[in-house]
């Protein structure tokens, strides 16, 4: 039995540095075949770039000394209660909330935070449900609840916009979020993990769904994207016809998304709500 982490700390989270947050969004809207934005917001991207180093450290104690395996991203939930700012000590922290031994793997529920370190007030709230194939020697604990999926009432009109995605693209994420993975950059470690090339991130689908979304239906503005959620189906491969699907609600204050690729779905479930414009309040 593997004995499972209770909570881990990162008192030395990484600070917001616009610089990489502005070329993370850049290199993101370059798939949809936007510009840079000309707005300074980070939106709820950000918080997991900044706490996904403890998350893969978190992981990576469960499963050492259980042998080679590979890591499903099944879904991701992100609420943002206020912005990063740039050059704000923050702390990170990680809580394994559940896990459960099934004949593919384990399958686990991680929940990160980032607080602001000087006033102590929580920034964003993340929860990963991940299965490590592989893996059938952990010790059990909490109970995994199946992500929600709000119903949307009165949907407005779906928009479809087509995805550039390719080697070059997959990869300039990577570095930009700090996810170097293999199986997205390296098409022999793809192959190998049973992948027929590299593989997207699946948090880059969601960030394009940000963007767009953002230009859609918040003026630009990414900050205005209070949460968003999904769960990964399938991967996506590149070169493959792929397209984001957009469906905001009536009200305007939240937005449905899907991503497809060869016609099948690859990112489903996914949702965004967004607060008031700029100088309405939060």
């Amino acid at each position: 039995m593997t004995t499972l982490p209770g909570s881990a700390l990162d008192p030395s989270a990484p600070l917001l540095d616009a610089g990489a947050a502005g070329h993370y969004r850049t290199v993101t809207r370059r798939a949809l075949g936007r510009p840079a934005s000309d707005r300074s917001g980070t939106g709820p991207l950000a918080a997991f770039v900044l706490t996904h180093p403890l998350a893969e450290r978190t992981v990576a104690d469960l499963a050492a000394g259980h042998g080679p395996y590979s890591l499903v991203h099944l879904a991701q939930q992100i609420e943002l209660h206020h912005p990063a700012r740039a050059g704000a000590p923050l702390d990170a922290s990680a809580e394994l909330d559940a896990v459960r031994v099934e004949p593919k793997g384990t399958r686990l529920a991680l929940t990160t935070t980032l607080t602001d370190r000087t006033t102590g007030v929580e920034q964003a709230r993340l929860t990963a449900h991940i299965l490590l194939v592989g893996i059938g020697a952990a010790e059990p604990r909490g109970t995994l609840v199946p992500t929600a999926v709000p119903r949307q009432e009165a949907p407005g009109a779906t928009v479809s916009h087509d995805l550039g995605i390719d080697r070059a693209w997959i990869a300039d994420y990577g570095h930009a979020a700090g996810d170097l993975n293999p199986v997205h950059l390296d098409p022999q470690a793809a192959r190998r993990a049973g992948f027929a090339d590299v593989i997207a991130h699946g948090m880059s689908l969601v960030s394009l769904a940000v963007e767009e979304a953002a230009e859609r239906y918040a003026d630009g503005d990414a900050d205005r994207v209070l949460a968003v959620g999904a769960r990964f189906a399938r991967p996506v491969l590149p070169g493959e016809g792929t397209t984001l699907d957009l469906t905001p609600s009536a009200a305007g204050d939240t937005v449905a998304f899907t991503v497809r690729s060869q016609g099948a779905t690859a990112v489903k479930s996914g949702r965004l709500r967004l607060g008031p414009a700029t100088g309405a309040g939060r």
